[in-house]
């Protein structure tokens, strides 16, 4: 008696483990896993000046992987290593982070994320390749942007897929909405592009 209770607690140990193993294979979506390889891109980000103007205020061009997609706490995503190489004397940056989608409930793909540097952003989409995503301004920002005595600031970033002959394009525009008080306390508002470029997949 003995021994058949311990021949099927091997045997259902055994199964659990094989389970296990082809449960976080076979979760792995496949949008997901077509997303997997290496994207080359070019970026400007902009800001006002002391006259007022939008102007450039840093340029950089990256490569971005994406690899080692798994499922893990409620979602899909894979890993991403970004480097970065700036123009003028700013030193280049590697930035890793996670990007890919939580799950819902019955296993399907729901939101889009992407976390990097302890922060998440939810991006949602709105029609085929086609999303977009709301974020606050961070304070930090404010004078990188050009701006001081913020009341209210907004980031919307549009992202759109496209493909043709084999190439695949993510083009990125955030627009930045601003308002802020002057010396006088006269409040004023501005709306512009602080951010464009594009990933093109490479692999």
């Amino acid at each position: 008696m003995k021994k058949n209770t311990y021949f099927f607690t091997i045997v259902f140990i055994i199964i659990l483990l094989f389970s296990a193993f082809s449960l976080s294979h076979a979760q792995v979506p496949e949008k997901l896993k077509s997303m997997i390889g290496i994207y080359k891109g070019e970026w400007t980000m902009y800001g006002m000046n002391k006259e007022g103007n939008i102007v450039e205020r840093i340029a950089w061009t990256d490569k971005i992987e994406m690899q080692d997609p798994v499922v893990k706490d409620g979602k899909a995503y894979a890993i991403t290593i970004d480097k970065m190489t700036f123009k003028g004397n700013i030193p280049p940056q590697e930035i890793k982070g996670k990007e890919g989608y939580y799950l819902n409930e019955d296993g399907s793909l729901g939101d889009y994320f992407i976390e990097m540097q302890g922060q998440e952003i939810i991006s949602h989409e709105i029609g085929k390749d086609v999303w977009i995503y709301s974020a606050p301004v961070s304070t930090h920002e404010y004078a990188f942007l050009g701006f001081s005595n913020v009341f209210f600031g907004k980031h919307v970033l549009v992202k759109v897929i496209s493909r043709k002959n084999g190439n695949e394009t993510h083009r990125i525009s955030r627009v930045t909405t601003i308002g802020w008080m002057d010396d006088s306390n006269k409040g004023h508002w501005i709306q512009f592009v602080s951010l464009k470029g594009f990933h093109e997949r490479q692999s």
